[in-house]
């Protein structure tokens, strides 16, 4: 090799004056997590659907309080529910968004002869009848509540016990002008036979104050509105035990499994095959069939396998981090095992975990929705969402709002589950730290 010499007159020092320091950086630093939300916020349909999970939510937990209707209280006053079964949706106020309260029905004319020729049957019918069809019926709106109420009252006797009786014979005694007892009948085996205003005595002996149905009755006279946020709250329960158990079960063989690998990673492989070969449908059959249709018996079943997913995705987690360059020098300095995988490697997996966590959710959702539509499930002490559905699908043709309703309320949550997830996917995705978008 050749050696070059150079005259070292020749360098000349561009700056030999002072020192020069790197500039200081001006903006705030960002952590990992306040990032993550600041691209979250960016994102409007995740942020949207955020508020509206956050809305059905707090529904779920204050709408079966919401209303007031005592006839579902005891068995005594529950008799009466059978005569309010259907009801249309009525919300004062809200009349012109169709909560009106009316409904058609069909029949042959002579059906509707007395509501035409009695005055205490005014304002009942609200629309035309319709033309005859092949077999002589004809069609016309109602206003169902004054319908109901008059039927009750005016075209048939009803049997009150003696203490609803003096009930409402106390109450008329204590306020003069007002009847509820419009025509006494006999005592006929310990009930009267009486005619009576029908809204007014509930509203009298059971204090049933709130005769509106938001949402509309369903076939058993119970109020839709607020079974559907109790059935909504047992699914949210059911699907958020669900998810924190096989949650942490998944972490924690999964972090096991993927940190250690070697044998102990081939058994718990070989344990979750044969767990995962085992049909879901004929675990929640057995457990049903043994142990009866409770809740926490539906989230054993949801549990049994549920973490498989999530331990997967943790072992690929774990095994993708355990030899990085920092937790070579954490293990090198003496951290112990489970320091490095909870303090080092689980951090940098805790964004992909949350955004299944979420996405799971509405699986299990819709997983527990599907079978107690299909009457898998039935809860012996609760009521489920899907079954509201399957009741309101039998009856689609003559209550259609047996079924728009509780449909809407679960797409809109399953929808809401799916865009909040893609929101934080996106968010704790770290290719996407720093990014502008």
């Amino acid at each position: 090799m050749n050696n070059i010499n150079v005259d070292k007159s020749k360098f000349v020092f561009i700056q030999d004056t002072g020192v020069i320091y790197d500039e200081q950086l001006k903006s705030k630093a960002v952590g990992y997590y306040q990032d993550a939300w600041n691209r979250f916020k960016k994102n409007k349909a995740s942020l949207i659907a955020f508020i509206i999970l956050i809305v059905i939510m707090l529904m779920s937990m204050v709408g079966p309080h919401i209303r007031n209707y005592d006839l579902v209280s005891n068995q005594e006053s529950r008799k009466w529910t059978d005569r309010l079964k259907e009801m249309p949706p009525r919300i004062s106020g809200l009349e012109w968004l169709g909560f009106n309260g009316h409904k058609t029905l069909e029949g042959f004319p002579q059906r509707f002869d007395i509501l035409l020729n009695d005055e205490n049957a005014e304002g009942i019918i609200i629309g035309n009848f319709s033309k005859p069809n092949a077999i002589g019926m004809v069609k016309v709106k109602v206003d169902y509540y004054k319908y109901i109420d008059y039927m009750n009252s005016y075209d048939s006797y009803l049997s009150l016990s003696i203490k609803e009786y003096e009930t409402a014979k106390a109450y008329e005694a204590a306020n003069p002008g007002e009847v509820i007892i419009h025509e006494d009948g006999e005592l006929i085996n310990g009930t009267y036979q009486v005619r009576v205003h029908f809204f007014k005595f509930l509203e009298v002996v059971y204090g049933n104050t709130n005769q509106d149905f938001w949402f509309g009755s369903t076939v058993a006279g119970n109020d839709l509105f607020t079974l559907m946020w109790e059935g909504l709250s047992v699914s949210l329960l059911i699907a958020f035990m669900v998810a924190a158990i096989n949650i942490i079960v998944g972490i924690i063989v999964g972090s096991i499994s993927g940190y250690y690998g070697g044998t102990l990673d081939l058994v718990i492989e070989r344990i979750s095959e044969i767990l995962s070969g085992l049909p879901f449908m004929a675990i929640l059959t057995l457990l049903l069939l043994r142990y009866g249709n409770t809740t926490w018996i539906v989230i054993i079943a949801f549990t049994l396998t549920g973490w498989l997913g999530i331990s997967a995705l943790t072992r690929a987690q774990f095994y993708r981090y355990k030899n990085r360059e920092y937790v070579l020098a954490a293990r090198t300095l003496g951290a112990s095992d489970i320091r490095i995988m909870a303090k080092h490697i689980f951090p940098s997996t805790v964004g992909t975990l949350i955004t299944s966590l979420v996405l799971y959710i509405p699986g299990v959702i819709t997983s527990e929705s599907t079978f107690a539509y299909l009457g898998i499930i039935n809860y012996s002490n609760a009521q489920s969402f899907g079954a509201l559905l399957s009741d309101g699908q039998a009856r689609m043709m003559s209550a259609f709002h047996l079924v728009i309703f509780p449909s809407l309320v679960i797409s809109f949550m399953i929808l809401a589950f799916n865009l909040f997830g893609n929101g934080l996917r996106d968010a704790f995705n770290p290719s996407l730290r720093g990014v502008e978008e």
